[in-house]
């Protein structure tokens, strides 16, 4: 494992410091417990149970078997992936055997949508049965889009202040489920997908989030989005860091291939490395934890090597080319709701 170091990354001409610690992981700060790690990379499983897609609950559980038995620890999964209860099995499964405890675990689940504060509570509860788990490491605010059909009168259309109102009245559910900590909550709380404007609805609140994830890979990554996350100790998460290429085609068409693209490649080869594994460098080397989704076990070997191996390094050079592609192929984000900086 690592020991405790700076990993310095190259960021806008600059290098820019993220504090890390053993095995590797990242310190949690602001609403989360003290001294709290997450590691740096996970396994996501966002599609795995999505209705009218090839993926099911019992691919969630064998693919979450496959990564504990591989010595992957953090588990990423949302009320609304529908794949909770086959996580959950697969959990309690490797706990039942021996494998691990629970506390060897880092489990994230997230709200559906920006549900307002009685959906919110109701989700994470309902989170916690289909997980068999007394608490969750992580829960997140899934989105800043409110929940249609809330009960939140914050969040219901009309509003003139719809989005900042609904945004502080979940928050204020957030912070109640991070106060109840094991005891039926979680041990950190934070957001996915916020934007800058997103994050300024509570950004005079006392209690700030621990993380904002959000989708990074080489053609989307917005640098002043990390740096107001990294100035107020929200640790910055990855997500989709080779750019989803077995969900997003199916989804919406979108057919930029990350993993075949000649730069990608090339780095690859003088590194005897995958070109997954290159691409999940990039985001580690800039300190940001990542969470690639996978059903292969070849594939999670290669996903937990890229961030394991102290001797795998990418060059400042390489680094500054990832970071800037060009020409930019027109992709949408994988999260087409979400738009940078807005």
């Amino acid at each position: 494992s690592f020991s405790a170091f700076a990993v310095f990354a190259f960021w806008s001409g600059a290098l820019v410091a993220a504090r890390v610690v053993s095995d590797p992981c990242v310190v949690l700060q602001n609403a989360a417990e003290k001294g709290m790690t997450m590691p740096a990379v996970g396994i996501g499983t966002g599609g795995y149970g999505a209705p009218a897609e090839t993926w099911n609950d019992g691919v969630a559980m064998k693919a979450v078997s496959t990564w504990i038995k591989l010595g992957g620890r953090r588990i990423d999964t949302a009320w609304d992936y529908y794949d909770q209860t086959g996580i959950g099995k697969a959990v309690q499964a490797a706990i039942s055997s021996g494998a691990v405890k629970r506390e060897d675990l880092f489990i994230v689940s997230k709200t559906h949508m920006l549900p307002g504060y009685n959906d919110t509570l109701f989700q994470l509860e309902d989170s916690l049965k289909q997980l068999q788990v007394e608490y969750v490491d992580l829960f997140l605010i899934h989105l800043y889009v409110p929940l249609p059909n809330a009960t939140d009168p914050n969040c219901r259309p009309g509003r003139s202040d719809l989005e900042p109102a609904c945004v502080k009245s979940t928050w204020k559910a957030m912070k109640e489920i991070f106060m109840r900590g094991r005891k039926g909550g979680a041990r950190s709380v934070g957001v996915s997908n916020f934007a800058l404007s997103h994050l300024g609805y509570i950004s005079d609140d006392e209690v700030q989030p621990s993380v904002n994830q959000v989708e990074y890979q080489p053609y989307w990554h917005e640098e002043d989005l990390v740096e107001f996350c990294r100035n107020r100790n929200i640790t910055f998460n990855g997500y989709s860091p080779l750019g989803t290429p077995d969900f997003g085609p199916r989804a919406r068409n979108w057919n930029c291939s990350l993993l075949e693209l000649p730069l990608v490649k090339s780095i690859a080869t003088a590194h005897n490395k995958s070109s997954a594994q290159v691409l999940l460098r990039w985001n580690w080397q800039q300190g940001i934890p990542v969470n690639p989704r996978s059903e292969q076990e070849e594939h999670m070997k290669e996903n937990l090597a890229a961030i394991l191996d102290k001797t795998f390094h990418l060059t400042d050079s390489e680094m500054h080319a990832l970071s800037n592609i060009s020409p930019k192929p027109k992709c949408p984000k994988v999260c087409s709701a979400c738009t940078p900086n807005t």
